[in-house]
C-alpha cells in the first residue's frame, strides 16, 4: 500500500491546503521539462505525486485511504483509492474525468510554462493508449478508446420489458433507480473581496428532470480552486450523488 502522505512529504490530518501545496511543489520540480537528461526517472517522480494528489484532494477517496491504512492493511503492488483497489491508471482515468482538476492543472503547468496538453497527459499517464481527458464533467473517449457496443434484445423481447415496466409503473410507481447518482460539477466566481469576506451565491443546475437552485454559503477566507461538497445533492440513485462546487477567485 503506498504512502500517498510519505510521497508528498506529509504526515497525516494535514489541511487539504497543504496537499495542494506540497503536490505543486513536487509537480513542478518533477515535472519532465524540468529534467532534461533525466527524463525517465522525473516521469516516475511526476506520476507518484499526480496519484497520491488524485486521491487526498478528493475527500471521499482521501476518508477511505486514510481507514485502510489506519487498519493496516497493506495491497499487492497496487494503490488504494475510492474503497477499491486500482491500478495506477484507474487513480488517473477517475481524476481526469473531473474537468475542474484537469482546467487547474492546466491553469497550473502551463501557466509555468511546462506542457500538459491532451498529448502530454495521454502519453504520460495512459501510455499513448487514450486518455480520460475531460472537459465536460465525463470522461472522453480518447485514442484507440471506443464505447463499447450496446446488445440490444430482438424487437419482441424489447416491446415485452417496456410494457411490463409501463405496467410496473403505473400500478406500483416502479422506476429503475441506479445504486449510486452521479456526481454533478459547477463552478463559482468570487471577487477577492468576497472570497476574504465571505458570501452566499446562487447556482442553478439540473438534476435530472428538475430544475434547481440552491444558495451555497461560501466560508470567510477561502482560496481558489478549492471546491466545496454538498453531500447528496448530485443526481438521484439509492445512495444521491454529491454536488461539487469548484471556486474560482478573480486577480
Amino acid at each position: 500500500m503506498r504512502d500517498y502522505y510519505s510521497i508528498l512529504g506529509l504526515s497525516e490530518g494535514v489541511s487539504q491546503a497543504d496537499i495542494k501545496h506540497a503536490f505543486r511543489k513536487l509537480a513542478m520540480k518533477y515535472h519532465p521539462d524540468r529534467n532534461p537528461g533525466n527524463e525517465k526517472w522525473a516521469e516516475g517522480k511526476f506520476k507518484q505525486v499526480n496519484e497520491a494528489y488524485a486521491v487526498l484532494s478528493d475527500e471521499g477517496g482521501r476518508r477511505e485511504y486514510d481507514r485502510m491504512k489506519q487498519a493496516g492493511f497493506a495491497g499487492t503492488g497496487t494503490p488504494y483509492a475510492g474503497g477499491r483497489y486500482y491500478s495506477q491508471e484507474q487513480v488517473f482515468q477517475n481524476a481526469f474525468a473531473n474537468p475542474y482538476l484537469v482546467q487547474e492543472l492546466m491553469r497550473m503547468f502551463q501557466g509555468a510554462g511546462l506542457r500538459f496538453d491532451e498529448k502530454f497527459v495521454d502519453n504520460m499517464f495512459f501510455g499513448g493508449r487514450g486518455s480520460g481527458f475531460a472537459f465536460s464533467g465525463q470522461p472522453a473517449w480518447g485514442v484507440g478508446q471506443q464505447p463499447a457496443a450496446e446488445y440490444k434484445p430482438p424487437l419482441f423481447l424489447r416491446l415485452i420489458g417496456k410494457a411490463m415496466k409501463f405496467t410496473l409503473k403505473k400500478m406500483l410507481s416502479v422506476e429503475s433507480i441506479p445504486r449510486r447518482g452521479a456526481d454533478l460539477y459547477r463552478e463559482v466566481i468570487l471577487s477577492q473581496r468576497e472570497a476574504a469576506a465571505g458570501t452566499e451565491k446562487a447556482i442553478k443546475y439540473q438534476r435530472g428532470r428538475e430544475k434547481k437552485e440552491l444558495l451555497v454559503k461560501v466560508p470567510a477566507g477561502i482560496t481558489d480552486s478549492t471546491r466545496l461538497r454538498l453531500k447528496g445533492m448530485g443526481l438521484n440513485g439509492i445512495t444521491p450523488g454529491d454536488l461539487y462546487v469548484n471556486i474560482r477567485i478573480r486577480s
